[in-house]
């Protein structure tokens, strides 16, 4: 009777744990080496029974104007009758309080600069619309619940702002500072 090779249900085994290394490697990489920048949030406290406690995060950099966008996603707008979300970059630039605010958002990759990847969500009338948002995916914040409802209770009378590290348009929320 011949036995199986040993490496054939190593390789096997082996291919979830390299799925989730290569799907963990893009945060890991961000907390460690991305640039570490400030935006303005608007939080709200809910709790999650699977979860636990966390704090629901809105940004000031989610809306968007429309002169902030690129001529060609404003283009493409009205070309086609696009009610989904859209892959963009948001160039971003730091104002005279340290805090990251939106500069232009493209569809094109920035070569240089701190920039975001976003999800456009286009309004359902963009002729009417003032700002349209993006979505970073930056939304939840989990804390221990006494630390969620101490930080809902200090950003309903201060403003709240995101510790987020950058690189390469990752981002990762490290830490809520109510100031």
């Amino acid at each position: 009777m011949k036995s199986k090779p040993l490496f054939q249900p190593l390789i096997i085994f082996s291919i979830p744990v390299l799925i989730l290394i290569i799907m963990a490697t893009p945060p890991v990489l961000t907390i460690l080496t991305g640039k570490e920048i400030k935006i303005q949030t608007a939080p709200v406290d809910p709790t999650d029974l699977f979860r636990g406690s966390y704090v629901d995060l809105q940004y000031e950099i989610e809306s968007v104007k429309l002169s902030q966008l690129d001529d060609s996603i404003i283009s493409d707008f009205k070309r086609a009758y696009i009610y989904d979300y859209k892959k963009v970059y948001v160039r971003l630039k730091q104002d005279s309080d340290g805090l990251y605010k939106v500069d232009f958002v493209t569809k094109e990759k920035p070569s240089h600069g701190i920039y975001l990847k976003g999800k456009l969500e286009i309004p359902y009338d963009l002729k009417n619309a003032a700002t349209i948002q993006v979505k970073y995916g930056l939304d939840n914040y989990y804390a221990p619940e006494e630390m969620a409802k101490e930080i809902e209770t200090k950003a309903s009378v201060k403003p709240a702002v995101a510790l987020i590290k950058v690189k390469n348009g990752h981002a990762v929320l490290t830490k809520i500072i109510v100031e």
